[in-house]
């Protein structure tokens, strides 16, 4: 009976592994198109079943496991405290929360973690290769769309990957490539290190183990660099430098030779030459893209008013899209139509993780963050595990580097990365706290009970509400494709509304088409609900239109002008304005409105601006003869 239940444990022991491995290696290149968003959706449910058939074998290797022993680094306590005030902010602190996608991913992510954690050290290396094999995948996919074999997921770019834009694509191949380099400048050590954990030193195997980590790696570099310059991420771009100058200092110590034997003077040479090549690239990179870096900045100071608004415990996590359109209407409204107005559009992030982190969850959130940062750079490595702690913190650096620009947690696949390099710190951690349970013991049996009834309870009810979200995105998917028929497309809003009732995009496209087919005052209601969880100019316009179709015409006026305010370079909310004014015969406005988008400053040139024009000359005209 023993040796069967040792069995067991050692077959789901193994069967994790294998399951963790294939998470690493294929989430990142999911992309179902049978879900709404299936570059976010399809990577969610399928990570989410993976998760669950986790939980299954980890739940089985607890429960027949002779042993009962727990420890923990500093880390692992950092970030418990720091995912447990995101929930309580989230839940009670906050007064409103909706449906998010990115704390599902959270729950799931943390729970990886735990995996990851009782995975022995002899088993990173080759996680951390995974990663590297799922770069070259991606590599090679991006470049199939370049050549025409795949779709791109964007109209605007031929080369995606399996992500929505290049943005989130360069930041996964950026994340990779910090793990790709350091496993090939320190592939002796690692070699060596995972040859002598082997118990069968056979020749043959050495060799294997030998090429597959020294040509991987390599295979990796080379690929990601082909495509990444090819994206045009800038952010991707400085990450990539930063990560590859530290990884390069730390295997050859250039610098620190240079400035052991350099004099004072020297030093200050270096130092000022080193500081204005980074001046000069930093302009550089700015100037390539001027447009988008100013609206980057943009957004930057308008998520500062949110922060002063709301310092302490912020507005909760996952609600910067419900509230940073209002702020950005009411600086147009205080400011006018600035400079700013030409760069001011839609936006769902703040291009700055963490600007959003501190808008969501305030400065409390902050200094968990910024804790969890030291407790990992001040962690005391294993001896003999110095290579992979270079690379897992410089994964990290990476990763940051490219959230100062840009938004990686909003994208499962590199926060997969994220989490399995903070796991493998917290292996690492020399000084841990450790608790283990006698067995036979009261507390042995009440933890066994325990875990066994939590672990069902969770599976069954969480694959229950897997599947229902599951048909729930495909559904989704059915209602927002072209269409003729309103009523069927209805139907299937209808019947997706129960999950997704707290979703702000969901709720934008059932409240425009319930006013495309006449239906405006159950629209009106829709819409009115998007704005609790998501606010843009399409949610304004669709609900302007239903409010001047029931002839409530300062509700249309007040929706329509807050549209106008939210992205004033947009000539089509004005037009609006003057088409309800001119339905509503108010001349006086109608007028003034007209010869405003006459002398209006275009943005990008297009046949509709033409046409809107060509309408209002016809206004000004029609009013100036009566």
């Amino acid at each position: 009976m023993k040796t069967f239940l040792n069995n067991i444990v050692l077959l789901s022991k193994f069967s994790g592994i294998l399951l963790v491995f294939a998470v690493i290696l294929i989430i990142p290149q999911i992309n179902i198109q049978e879900y709404v968003l299936p570059t976010i959706t399809s990577k969610l449910i399928y990570f989410l079943y993976a998760s669950m058939i986790l939980l299954s074998l980890y739940s089985i290797t607890i429960i027949f496991s002779k042993v009962a022993a727990f420890s923990f680094s500093k880390i692992d306590i950092a970030l418990f405290v720091l995912v447990l005030y995101i929930t309580l902010n989230r839940y009670f602190i906050q007064s409103h929360y909706g449906f998010s996608i990115r704390y599902i991913e959270l729950l799931g992510l943390s729970f990886l973690y735990v995996v990851l954690r009782s995975i022995g050290l002899k088993n990173h290396s080759w996680l951390l290769l995974c990663v590297v094999f799922s770069g070259i995948m991606q590599a090679v996919y991006g470049n199939l769309q370049l050549l025409g074999y795949y779709p791109s997921n964007h109209s605007g770019f031929k080369m995606t990957g399996s992500f929505f834009n290049p943005g989130p694509y360069a930041g996964f191949l950026v994340s990779v490539w910090a793990v790709a380099l350091g496993m090939y400048l320190f592939k002796e050590d690692i070699i060596k290190q995972i040859q002598q954990k082997q118990k069968n030193n056979s020749p043959f195997l050495n060799e294997v183990i030998k090429y597959t980590f020294e040509y991987i790696p390599l295979l990796g570099i080379i690929s990601i660099s082909i495509v990444l310059p090819a994206l045009q991420s800038r952010a991707s771009w400085i990450a990539v430098v930063v990560s590859s100058l530290v990884l390069l200092e730390l295997r050859y110590s250039v610098f620190k030779k240079l400035f052991k034997k350099a004099n004072a003077f020297k030093k200050t040479i270096v130092a000022v030459l080193f500081l204005g090549i980074v001046a000069a690239g930093l302009f550089g990179v700015y100037i390539f893209k001027k447009r988008s870096s100013d609206g980057r900045a943009f957004i930057w100071k308008v998520t500062t008013e949110m922060i002063i608004d709301h310092p302490i415990f912020g507005l909760g996590f996952d609600r910067f899209n419900a509230n940073y359109m209002n702020y950005q209407a009411q600086y147009f409204e205080r400011n006018g139509e600035t400079p700013e107005a030409l760069v001011a559009d839609n936006t769902y992030y703040a291009f700055n993780e963490v600007l959003q982190l501190v808008s969501e969850n305030g400065f409390i959130g902050l200094v968990l963050l910024l804790t969890l940062i030291y407790v990992f750079f001040q962690t005391k490595i294993k001896e003999g595990f110095q290579l992979q702690s270079f690379i897992a913190k410089t994964a990290l650096l990476s990763i940051g580097i490219f959230a100062c620009f840009s938004y990686p947690m909003q994208i499962l696949p590199i926060k997969i990365i994220l989490i399995m390099a903070l796991a493998l710190l917290a292996c690492l951690d020399l000084n841990v706290f450790e608790l283990k349970l006698s067995q036979n013991s009261i507390l042995y049996d009440t933890y066994k009970i325990s875990f066994l009834l939590f672990s069902l309870s969770v599976i069954i009810n969480q694959s229950t509400n897997i599947n229902i979200l599951d048909k729930g995105f495909k559904t989704w998917k059915l209602a927002s494709e072209p269409f003729d028929d309103y009523e069927t497309v209805l139907k299937d809003y209808e019947t997706a509304y129960p999950i997704f009732k707290n979703q702000g995009d969901f709720l934008m496209g059932y409240g425009k088409t319930l006013s495309l087919a006449g239906k405006n005052t159950q629209a009106i209601t829709i819409l009115e609900e998007a704005k609790q969880y998501l606010n843009t100019t399409v949610i304004q316009t669709a609900l302007g239109d239903a409010y001047k179709e029931t002839k409530q015409y300062k509700e249309a006026e007040k929706a329509y002008q807050d549209a106008h305010n939210m992205s004033p370079s947009k000539f089509y909310p004005m037009y609006l304005l003057v088409k309800l004014y001119d339905e509503s015969n108010n001349e006086k406005k109608a007028v003034e409105i007209a010869n405003n988008i006459l002398n209006k400053k275009i943005k990008i040139p297009s046949t509709a601006i033409k046409e809107i024009r060509e309408e209002m000359k016809k206004i000004l005209i029609k009013y100036k003869n009566t």
